[in-house]
């Protein structure tokens, strides 16, 4: 008998053969399962008795090594199924990772809280991008049941954590080694912070930088600056905030999407003391 919080990871498939399947539990005071399967191997779902006609909750995970990863979050009452539905619409995922109680006993509703569960927290903590269209209504179950799907919900969060997906986690603040520079505009609301990488030669925004929402006419990349506006930030209290790190290819272009004009970076860009860019990196 396993003891409570212990880990088990199977990598072979019904018939023996090696894969990247892989099958891990919580122990015996637990009854939740997760199977890990890439998408190449997705099929597998319909010869697993434990996920084939059986209520689930699943994550679908994009790339791991993006600046912040996709994914989309859901619930079944039969994944073998499912899957093809997001096999012919959503290209974006390269891995499952598909949650069931091993004795069966979760339910179409309690699978349905799971994901009411799942969409809350990941949103709370905004480590990976959703892509789940709308947030579902936090479902009536018999109360009774709440502190179960809880529980069970604590479990797929250790579990997740466990594989190495930090959905749930809070993204965890790196030591600040690095040699900061700041900028700010006068004339709107505008404030930038970020550091120059002498490895990769780009200068990277912090997250938290504030954009200007307006630009000058003279401005010329507005649409590029509007682009990257989309996929980095966020809209909140009116500004337009940053939402994680992201390196530029040049200080300048960088100062410019945060001034909405245009801008030298080596000039523009200074430390706490008042020295520029340009006077500590030479170019």
């Amino acid at each position: 008998m396993k003891a409570k919080n212990t880990f088990t990871i199977h990598t072979e498939l019904m018939d023996g053969t090696l894969s990247g399947v892989r099958n891990i539990y919580m122990g015996a005071n637990s009854t939740c399962h997760l199977y890990v399967i890439p998408r190449d191997e997705i099929n597998v779902a319909n010869d697993i008795a434990d996920i084939a006609g059986q209520p689930a909750f699943y994550i679908l995970l994009g790339d791991p090594n993006a600046l912040k990863p996709e994914a989309y979050i859901g619930q079944t009452t039969d994944f073998s199924n499912r899957k093809n539905d997001h096999v012919q619409k959503k290209d974006f995922w390269k891995t499952a990772l598909v949650f069931i109680s091993d004795n069966h006993k979760i339910y179409g509703d309690d699978v349905k809280y799971l994901e009411y569960l799942g969409i809350e927290s990941a949103q709370s903590v905004e480590s990976f991008t959703l892509l789940n269209s709308s947030n579902p209504r936090k479902p009536p179950i018999a109360p009774y049941r709440v502190n179960d799907m809880e529980v069970f919900f604590r479990d797929i969060q250790l579990l997740t954590r466990f594989y190495g997906c930090g959905i749930f986690d809070a993204p965890v603040a790196k030591p600040q080694s690095e040699h900061l520079f700041y900028i700010h505009a006068t004339d709107r609301p505008a404030e930038g912070i970020g550091y120059y990488d002498r490895n990769s030669k780009h200068f990277v925004l912090v997250k938290g930088c504030i954009i200007a929402s307006q630009v000058v006419p003279s401005f010329k990349s507005i649409a590029s600056r509007q682009s990257f506006i989309d996929e980095h930030c966020k809209k909140e209290n009116g500004q337009i905030i940053l939402q994680h790190d992201v390196p530029m290819v040049s200080p300048s272009g960088a100062s410019g999407i945060i001034l909405g004009r245009p801008s030298n970076g080596w000039d523009d860009w200074k430390d706490a003391d008042g020295n520029k860019l340009g006077e500590i990196i030479k170019r």
